[in-house]
């Protein structure tokens, strides 16, 4: 049977192509870059954040940022993990900005409202999870369980295990983004992990617990 899914490295091949044609000028090269990454840059952006208005001004600070890198880019490591290391740094700017002017600080509270408009974390965990439909109604309501559960993670804790679980980054890459070893990267992903399993327990089949 043929496997048909995409293949990532064919996409980021194909991303370093346009990054190259970006460095060149070409205009239609950003444009594609842009249909191609915006959504998966808002997503983490808004999972990390929690802010959905601040997800999409960040986004856009993004890409603003890599038009401007384009003149000195060089395909020294795999496109995806040089752009979520710029997305890396614009979040932490963005959360110094706010222990500095707190007045001007975003919430802290998801927006469950705006939700839909990106890709899921939560979903991605519960595709691979056996529920128990006597503890729950509704699916919805295990997916608000696990959005909280990530939330309350520390914020490094919650970048790593966002990395590596919806973005699929080895601990390599994540140690690239994150500026940090990978022991360090591991030790994240170990306390994010543990700590995920304590919470999420009561609402899994036994030892089919996804993460």
């Amino acid at each position: 049977m043929t496997n048909n899914a995409p293949d990532p490295l064919d996409d980021d091949r194909r991303d370093v192509q346009l990054m190259l044609a970006l460095k060149e000028r070409d205009a239609l090269a950003f444009e594609e870059l842009m249909a191609r990454n915006q959504s998966k840059v808002a997503s983490i952006l808004y999972h990390f954040l929690g802010s959905s208005d601040l997800a999409e001004d960040l986004t856009q600070e993004v890409f603003t940022h890599l038009y401007r890198a384009a003149a000195s880019y060089e395909p020294t490591a795999r496109f995806s993990t040089w752009l979520f290391k710029i997305v890396h740094n614009i979040a932490l700017n963005a959360l110094r900005t706010k222990r500095r002017h707190p007045e001007k600080s975003f919430s802290d509270a998801r927006e469950t409202d705006r939700s839909g408009e990106y890709p899921t974390f939560e979903e991605s965990i519960l595709e691979k999870s056996g529920l128990i439909p006597t503890r729950l109604a509704e699916k919805r309501e295990l997916q608000k369980i696990v959005q909280d559960a990530v939330n309350a993670l520390p914020l490094r804790q919650r970048e790593a295990i966002l990395l590596h679980r919806f973005q699929g980054k080895s601990y390599q890459e994540i140690a690239e983004v994150m500026n940090l070893s990978v022991s360090a990267v591991k030790s994240l992903l170990c306390r994010a992990r543990l700590s995920l399993r304590e919470r999420l327990a009561p609402y899994f089949e036994e030892g089919n617990n996804p993460l």
